[in-house]
């Protein structure tokens, strides 16, 4: 990691550390260092190694190696549950372009989900499954994973089968993604049902009652607020941004941030950027900002390596080892950093696995 530290650091750390002498940036290593000595460091939305695509036989070892090179103690890995009926459309965005055939996404959910699982029957990846896993396995210096369902659309509105799913492994699940599926209305389309539907506040209530970790990005406004008031554990909301510093349809205003902060849960902020090369300075705008709003104990980071195309400041997990200096040259402390980069949302995925 400090290799890499020191071969970046200088262009990542934009605004107060841009111009920072060599002696700086050598001090910035070695603080980022000791900050993460015995911290989490967890990315709480990726797609690493794109085990997503239908192409890929298994997860890439080397994936395991980026994460590990990268300080990353653990990634959410999120199977894309509507992956078969979306697709980008130029301008557009992604969009929803046809309906799925019955059982189709449960199928390909549990393909993208056996990916990982080949590597964690083979010894390479420990899964995060019980409270207390992050702890020791970042004590053990093992890069983990969390599997996460993107979307609620393989459950085609049964609760019940969210029991099947924590049952290969899952421990978290966004309800809804790019299709207005049969548990809620998303950021990105008309809304169809008002918010979150019946079966939307079944699937919370028994994710709830497994242990399981309720992530609400993508959902529209309604939807995102009958999530909060269903859920009797804190939620996070997995990626996303600060609508106050850019309009973008994926971002949140500030109300809304505080109302997710107020319950508990943990905002994910993702280094989402209009093209490349880009430095982290927006990135760093927009933790800074959520960090005023929401506080730094309602603060994370999420790459969603390889879900973004091009349009992000951290394309990889080598580019992601600069992150930690970045913090610290534009002004967050060594114990926020500690919180931010993986201290909050170890503290709600425990609470969350330990309340089963």
């Amino acid at each position: 990691m400090l290799r890499a530290l020191f071969g970046v650091v200088a262009a990542a750390c934009a605004g107060p550390g841009a111009d920072a002498s060599a002696r700086r940036q050598r001090d910035l290593a070695r603080q980022s260092t000791a900050a993460l000595a015995s911290a989490p460091v967890v990315d709480l939305h990726a797609h690493p190694g794109a085990f997503t695509r239908r192409s890929t036989a298994g997860l890439p070892v080397d994936a395991i190696v980026e994460l590990r090179a990268a300080g990353v103690s653990c990634a959410f890995f999120a199977a894309v549950g509507d992956g078969p009926v979306i697709r980008r459309e130029g301008a557009g965005g992604i969009r929803n372009f046809r309906d799925p055939e019955p059982r189709e996404l449960n199928r390909s959910t549990r393909g993208q989900l056996e990916r990982v699982l080949v590597r964690a029957r083979e010894g390479h990846l420990p899964l995060m499954l019980e409270a207390g896993d992050l702890s020791r396995l970042t004590r053990e210096r093992a890069p983990a994973a969390l599997l996460a369902i993107e979307g609620g659309d393989p459950l085609e509105g049964e609760a019940g089968r969210v029991r099947e799913f924590h049952a290969l492994g899952v421990r978290s699940i966004q309800l809804v993604h790019y299709r207005v599926n049969e548990l809620g209305d998303i950021q990105t389309a008309a809304a169809r049902h008002g918010g979150l539907t019946p079966a939307g506040a079944d699937v919370v209530a028994e994710m709830n009652r497994l242990g399981m970790v309720v992530d609400a990005a993508h959902a529209a406004p309604a939807t995102l607020r009958a999530i909060l008031d269903a859920s009797r554990a804190p939620v996070v909301v997995s990626h996303t941004g600060p609508a106050a510093l850019r309009s973008y349809a994926r971002h949140l205003p500030d109300d809304l941030l505080r109302a997710v902060a107020a319950r508990g849960g943990v905002i994910g902020v993702w280094p989402l950027v209009r093209q490349r090369p880009a430095p982290l300075d927006q990135f760093l705008a927009d933790l800074h900002h959520v960090r005023r709003i929401a506080g730094i104990d309602h603060t994370a980071f999420a790459t969603d390596m390889t879900g973004m195309a091009g349009f992000t400041a951290v394309l990889t997990y080598e580019e992601f080892a600069a992150v930690p200096a970045a913090l610290l040259a534009s002004g967050f402390s060594e114990d926020n950093c500690r919180k931010l980069l993986g201290g909050n949302v170890q503290r709600l995925v425990e609470s969350v696995l330990a309340s089963a």
